[in-house]
């Protein structure tokens, strides 16, 4: 039997996952069963055990493969040594997560929302996305010191209590845009930053 090269094996556990968060976003991650993922990827459940040995395994990839491409705007911010508002980062976030979450023929932003809800029920996603998030909260951390550093936050401004007020907006406005259908977030940290000073 010939060997399967590492890229056909990346592509088949790529497909898997697809067919995963489209399951996931249809149905919940709590409804969905492998058996519906099986279905859904049309591939047999042998294929889909060895990428992926339980559902917990794949709600946990599937929630940080929506949320880890989202935080790039703030990495680059980061590496290209700008210094931006905390808010405008902020917005370039929500703008990339929103990107990742409509990119196909399916709205995931269904998903990322259960995905945070789920995740207090599931460790190893709650694991996963803790990492993520605090990876965000973390590169926001840098951004609010630059600022701070730049002249336009007081001193003694307190940079970690401004970074939690501010990882805290993101899920706000994507709960509000699920729920509402939509949200003018750039109205709304322009808003923020204007009243706030940040």
């Amino acid at each position: 039997m010939p060997q399967r090269s590492p890229q056909h094996h990346e592509e088949r556990r790529d497909h898997i996952l697809a067919a995963a968060l489209r399951v996931f976003s249809r149905d919940g991650f709590q409804a969905a069963s492998m058996a519906d993922i099986i279905a859904e990827a049309q591939v047999s459940a042998g294929s889909i055990y060895r990428y992926f040995p339980s559902k917990a395994d794949l709600a946990a990839a599937a929630g940080k493969s929506v949320f880890l491409p989202a935080s790039a705007p703030l990495r680059q911010i980061i590496e290209s040594g700008e210094v931006v508002r905390p808010t405008e980062a902020m917005g370039r976030l929500f703008a990339g997560l929103i990107e990742r979450a409509t990119a196909g023929d399916t709205d995931y932003t269904a998903l990322t929302v259960d995905a945070w809800a789920y995740a207090q029920r599931d460790e190893g996603l709650r694991t996963e996305l803790a990492e993520v998030y605090n990876g965000i909260r973390n590169n926001l951390h840098i951004l609010v010191t630059r600022w701070r550093d730049a002249g336009h936050l007081p001193a003694d401004a307190d940079t970690w209590g401004l970074t939690i007020a501010l990882a805290a907006v993101m899920p706000g406005l994507l709960l509000q845009r699920q729920m509402l259908g939509t949200v003018d977030a750039p109205a709304a940290l322009t808003a923020f930053a204007v009243h706030a000073g940040i």
